[in-house]
């Protein structure tokens, strides 16, 4: 039986999009259910419906969420109003290093996710414009700690 797997992302120019929907091809492949959502369509309570999520983010100008997840980011960054002491998670953040807070809005969700008791499988990565080569790489890392957590669980 496939593994639920949520892939939550927020996107400006649409990149943050179409790594995520990468993500939930090789889910697929690799066995996993996984359930896309646009921050901008979910709340923060989502993050309490499964035990393992992939956030994909990006930053939009100078440290500002991308347009419509707003309220996504109040929620879980600002207001932190979800405990998620059972939640595994990784990060994948999209910026522009021409900016001051380059990255900053996938850093503040690892880091409050975190803060409110979820434990990261997989360390952050930070992309610049240039990001394929760094969400092929980091898609892999995740996929090969969830590989190695479900080989132990099974031993």
């Amino acid at each position: 039986m496939p593994k639920p797997l949520l892939i939550l992302y927020g996107s400006v120019t649409g990149n943050a999009e179409y790594c995520a929907e990468k993500a939930a091809k090789l889910a697929r492949q690799r066995g996993y259910d996984p359930t896309l959502e646009n921050m901008g369509d979910t709340g923060p309570e989502v993050l309490n419906q499964f035990d393992t999520a992939l956030i994909i983010t990006s930053t939009f100008g100078d440290g500002e969420p991308p347009s419509g997840t707003e309220d996504f980011y109040e929620g879980v960054v600002v207001a932190r109003r979800v405990r998620l002491t059972s939640l595994r998670y990784a990060v994948l953040a999209l910026g522009d290093t021409v900016y001051e807070h380059f990255c900053k809005i996938g850093r503040d969700y690892d880091a409050v996710l975190e803060s409110l008791g979820a434990t990261r499988f997989h360390d952050r990565q930070d992309c610049d414009s240039d990001f394929e080569d760094a969400c092929d790489a980091w898609l892999e890392g995740v996929f090969s700690a969830l590989a190695e957590e479900r080989a132990a669980m099974a031993a």
